[in-house]
């Protein structure tokens, strides 16, 4: 059995009254309650929303608390995703990607430059992963207003827009307040540059970053509630 037209539609209008907007609790509370309305077959599909499903959560204010542990969840366990993604780098056999990057970089600063190299690892790191997460998150939108989905968003995509533009925010608190404050813009460029195992570093830890980002955006961060 499955939900008829009217019971949708009234559970959808009930997960909007409560401002569940995202993809991941929309359809998790979707198919929790749609669950529940095949096996109790209520006459009244508004009143057992409001009467029997709304008091298992704790009412509206449990709704949403349970929404808000889960993002904080979610976010977490991404976090906690990207440490292990980046570190597992160098382990065997991907420490080979380590050594790749390593070599790369120290070849190119050989024949292209310092400033080229360190260039170059800021636009595939930081830059490449922020374009794909931007034409990732377009699309869907795009996708979900063409499929009439009732969100835009997910959870995910938040919590990765963090992932990926936190070095940006960092670069530009270090590039126009620590730096100038400190040491000078032109000081620190001269050292950076002519310092070739710390911008080797810099350039290789970028990268791998990017690479990190890039694989995360391919993973599925999944709660389910659980039965009434």
């Amino acid at each position: 059995m499955s939900l008829t037209t009217a019971q949708h539609d009234i559970l959808v209008k009930y997960l909007k009254d409560v401002e569940i907007k995202h993809q991941e609790p929309f359809e998790e509370f979707y198919d929790h309650i749609a669950t529940a309305i095949e096996n109790d077959k209520p006459e009244d599909a508004n009143t057992f929303l409001r009467e029997v499903i709304q008091p298992s959560f704790g009412g509206v204010k449990g709704i949403k608390k349970i929404v808000l542990n889960q993002r904080k969840a979610r976010t977490r366990m991404i976090w906690e995703k990207a440490i292990r993604v980046f570190f597992s780098f160098f382990g065997w056999p991907a420490i080979g990607i380590v050594m790749v990057s390593f070599i790369l970089v120290q070849t190119s600063q050989n024949t292209l430059g310092s400033k080229f190299t360190l260039i170059a690892s800021l636009i595939l790191g930081l830059l490449l992963p922020l374009i794909v997460f931007a034409y990732g998150s377009i699309s869907f939108y795009i996708d979900c207003k063409r499929s009439n989905k009732n969100y835009r968003n997910s959870d995910l995509n938040s919590s990765l827009m963090v992932l990926v533009h936190l070095p940006f925010t960092i670069l530009n608190i270090v590039g126009n307040l620590i730096i100038p404050m400190i040491i000078g813009r032109d000081i620190f460029k001269i050292f950076i540059l002519e310092n070739i195992w710390l911008s080797t570093f810099f350039c290789a830890f970028t990268l791998l970053y990017g690479f990190t980002c890039l694989k995360l955006m391919k993973e599925q961060f999944i709660f389910k509630l659980e039965a009434i």
